[in-house]
């Protein structure tokens, strides 16, 4: 076998190409970053040099840096690469030797916050102690091999005895018994990811699901002004509208502006500086999304699923624990409303998940999907809410609500009111919610409020009618019998069907005929 070096035509002696990887750990990792760029600083013999820098500060002497890279991106740059300098995590050193190299490893240690324990250290000494990588514990280290390279003209060999394989699979097997049984179904990127600690207190989380637009704005508003409980908005949507998009919080500044989340970002991370949203956002289109839920619901979850939950889950479950931190409350209100982002809530450990179900007529759902809304929470540029064609949102309304009918059976504490009985008693309803979600009822306080006037909370994202600060009159909004198009309701009507007697709907088609009589008599 020839080194990399080698066969891309290095000289003698200097580095063709350096790769440095940091990871996809949301610990930052400067350190490593600082050390390669004081070793570039005395310009060795290197012709180019790549640096993924995740959370951690971009190297200032590199030719080419970057926070993450796709899996087909890094097969690539690892083919390319003369050296390699990673992170110790096992996936990334197993991908090294299997392109011939060597790499030359520094571990994230738990004392300069780089990683929540030593298990880096553990496990890199142990496969530097049979010379299937190049351990650098300090600075010197790192520097004396990077020389050593330099005057090698590129990494050294790796040869497959096999060692590296068995020394990864015993490793996988001790993280197994440090974190219990639930790590069971993880594959050797285990030390790539956060361990799963069910030791701290679990999060109470009462999760709004619905179909969009079936009043969870203002019930979610009321739920807000309970002393105990905090609304958060449409967690499912922060990485896109907060951390990319910059949109308005629910109090009217702009998420990097908010108090509230900019406290919650230094909680759980040290600052949202020290996070990617493109990242989050890739993280959880991996396990959050309507494809994954049969993945979500087998007994036994695939080897992806359950690395893809860990990896997602243990930031949100940050984000999570410190809203209440910082909220000063025992329970967070999710309204995210998606059937995937409750199911993957329910498989955090460290969350104690409860469903509000919400249902509304789908007929008013499908109206409110025909108005065109602004989205005033949009900084600098005029955009829409989606609308959709009323079919469609018959299918949706019958599957949601479907899905949140039968949650239950995985083990999921689930509580189902109708709209219109919320219209009907307010009072009474909110009470009911507070009961379900543990905390105290108040909901005759809340409706003796003169106006009626929600303080909105800090809703990352939601409807725009959460960032109007008019006051609140609770009334029955039935437009949808004379506005929506009397055929259209009768889809709609025949699409939902089989699911409208079981929430006490209207199931005849007389309803329609009755709205197309009074808009003709008009």
């Amino acid at each position: 076998m020839t080194s990399n070096a080698e066969s891309s035509g290095a000289t003698a002696t200097g580095i063709e190409r350096l790769f440095v990887i940091v990871g996809t750990d949301y610990h930052r990792f400067d350190r490593m970053v600082w050390w390669i760029d004081e070793w570039l600083a005395a310009e060795p013999e290197v012709g180019s040099v790549l640096v993924q820098h995740g959370t951690s500060g971009p190297s200032e002497r590199a030719d080419s840096v970057v926070d993450y890279l796709r899996r087909s991106e890094l097969a690539q740059e690892f083919r390319a690469a003369s050296v390699v300098v990673c992170q110790g995590g096992p996936a990334t050193i197993l991908q090294c030797r299997a392109n011939g190299i060597v790499p030359i490893v520094v571990p994230r240690e738990e004392r300069f916050d780089e990683h929540v324990n030593d298990h880096q250290v553990d496990f890199c000494e142990r496969l530097g102690s049979h010379g299937d990588i190049d351990l650098a514990r300090t600075k010197d280290e790192l520097f004396r091999l990077l020389d050593a390279a330099v005057a090698r003209g590129g990494s050294r060999e790796a040869s497959d005895d096999g060692h590296a394989a068995i020394a990864i699979s015993n490793f996988e097997d001790q993280m197994i018994d440090l974190l219990g049984e639930r790590a069971r179904a993880l594959p050797a990127e285990l030390a790539d990811v956060v361990p799963i600690r069910a030791t701290e207190k679990k999060i109470p989380v009462l999760y709004v699901g619905s179909v969009p637009r079936s009043g969870s704005t203002i019930i979610s508003d009321l739920l807000n002004e309970h002393p105990h409980m905090i609304n958060i908005g449409e967690l499912v949507h922060m990485w896109e509208r907060g951390l990319v998009e910059n949109n308005l919080c629910g109090c009217g500044e702009p998420f990097s502006q908010c108090p509230f989340w900019s406290e919650v970002g230094e909680k759980a991370f040290g600052g949202w500086s020290h996070i990617s949203g493109e990242r989050m956002r890739t993280l959880q289109q991996r396990v959050d999304r309507t494809r994954f839920i049969p993945a979500l619901v087998r007994p036994s979850l695939s080897k992806s699923v359950s690395t893809s939950i860990v990896q997602y889950g243990a930031v949100v479950t940050r984000i999570l624990r410190a809203a209440l931190e910082v909220g000063d409350v025992p329970v967070v209100i999710d309204t995210s409303k998606h059937v995937s982002t409750a199911l993957l809530l329910h498989q955090l450990p460290e969350v104690d998940l409860r469903i509000l179900h919400l249902v509304r007529d789908p007929r008013g759902v499908a109206h409110s999907w025909t108005k065109a809304m602004k989205r005033p929470e949009v900084r600098g540029e005029d955009r829409a809410m989606d609308t959709l064609h009323p079919g469609r949102i018959g299918l949706r309304w019958l599957w949601f609500n479907w899905a949140f009918a039968n949650i239950d059976r995985l083990g999921a504490p689930v509580a189902t009111i109708r709209y219109e009985d919320f219209v009907a008693a307010p009072a009474e309803t909110l009470d009911q919610i507070f009961r379900f979600a543990g905390v105290e009822p108040s909901g005759e306080a809340i409706m003796s409020t003169d106006p009626l006037l929600p303080d909105g909370g800090h809703s990352v994202a939601g409807n725009p009618l959460r960032l109007d600060r008019k006051p609140v009159t609770i009334r029955a909004d039935e437009a949808w019998r004379t506005k929506l198009d009397p055929s259209m309701q009768k889809l709609v009507g025949r699409i939902t069907r089989v699911m409208l007697s079981r929430y006490r709907y209207d199931t005849s088609p007389e309803t329609a005929d009755a709205a197309l009589e009074e808009r003709t008599n008009r």
